[in-house]
């Protein structure tokens, strides 16, 4: 199963978040969050301690993924690895053994 939050800025999109992924691990299902917001603090939400966020590193997203287009012209995004793979590199176990992936984040002043 895959969830999806989203929605206007400072609505508690994080924390709702970071809430049902420790609950849900908490009740026995394999959990990993994806923060994909530019401005990432899903980790803080979720408990990560200051060394698991600094391990955290932002996978490339030309190493990871391959867009792909049928015969339609529809455009979609697939892993080039398995998803395992990409978090055991990239990302972090945090508690409640809630896995975690930053997949965005700034970049700097004027570097998109």
């Amino acid at each position: 199963m895959r969830i999806a939050v989203s929605g206007k800025g400072g609505s508690g999109k994080t924390t709702i978040t970071a809430t049902l992924a420790r609950t849900l691990a908490r009740q026995g299902y394999c959990v990993n969050a994806i923060d994909d917001d530019p401005n990432p603090n899903l980790a803080n939400a979720l408990g990560l301690t200051p060394d698991q966020i600094a391990r955290l590193r932002r996978p490339p997203r030309e190493e990871i993924l391959a867009e792909r287009v049928d015969d339609e012209g529809h455009r979609s995004l697939k892993l080039k690895r398995p998803f395992d793979e990409v978090l055991q590199e990239y990302g972090v176990c945090g508690p409640d053994h809630v896995g975690i992936l930053t997949m965005t984040g700034l970049l700097g002043a004027g570097k998109g």
